[in-house]
């Protein structure tokens, strides 16, 4: 259970601080059109935060019941391909059902969904490896 809740706090901090480097930091934001930046004119922290959290306990949850990833290799891989497929299945829906969005913002939420589950991916499940 100590593992576990490492793996969480671990995998949160990763894709908390990689998400505010890559989207905020660099400013690669998948939202690319003009009326992105009269739709997204906040930033709340505290959902934010929970949103990270529940990802975490997600890979978490699966690296632990369902694959038993125990190293970051292996966790690393399984986050990136995870991460790739929420990445673009989030943006396609808003792709397909707006104007908030092109292609290519398709394309790059997949890559830094993936860097960003690949990385929370590796740090849970080494945490989950140790004894």
């Amino acid at each position: 259970m100590k593992n576990k809740i490492l793996g969480i706090i671990g995998g949160t901090v990763a894709l908390f601080g990689l998400g505010y480097l890559i989207y905020v930091v660099l400013g690669f934001n998948a939202h690319n059109t003009a009326l992105s930046e009269t739709v997204f004119t906040k930033l709340d922290l505290p959902f934010i935060i929970l949103m990270e959290v529940l990802y975490a306990t997600l890979l978490t949850v699966i690296f632990s019941k369902w694959t038993e990833i125990k190293s970051f290799s292996s966790g690393a891989q399984a986050g990136l391909l995870i991460g790739a497929f929420i990445g673009a299945c989030s943006t396609l829906e808003l792709f397909a059902t707006s104007e908030l969005l092109e292609l290519g913002g398709v394309v790059m939420a997949a890559i830094t969904f993936g860097i960003r589950f690949a990385v929370a991916g590796g740090i849970i499940g080494y945490v989950l490896g140790r004894d």
